[in-house]
């Protein structure tokens, strides 16, 4: 399936204008979320993109750190975000998706 095709389908499933997406920086510890949108300008969109935060990925915030920010696991790899970051990433329950 071409990327673009596999875009639509992501875009079906996951429509960006939902009410009950919230950032991830709100979320509870160890909840599965699905990213549905990352705020931000282009370079720290691709940046996050590289790291596997992009749109439909699975995310689980593993434990939030002193200064506001925290450790999210995506594919199988974990990642310590800051608070701007994780307040640009919104999301939404699993099981809203599924």
């Amino acid at each position: 399936m071409s990327s673009r095709a596999t875009r639509h389908a992501v875009d079906a499933v996951l429509p960006t204008g939902r009410a009950d997406d919230e950032p991830l920086a709100s979320c509870p510890v160890d909840e599965q979320r699905v990213l549905l949108r990352a705020e931000g300008d282009l370079r720290m969109r691709r940046r996050l993109a590289a790291l596997g935060l992009r749109r439909g990925a699975p995310v689980t915030l593993m434990m939030r750190t002193s200064g506001g920010g925290a450790v999210v696991s995506v594919a199988g790899a974990r990642i310590a975000l800051d608070r701007s970051m994780l307040s640009s990433l919104h999301t939404v329950s699993a099981e809203a998706v599924a």
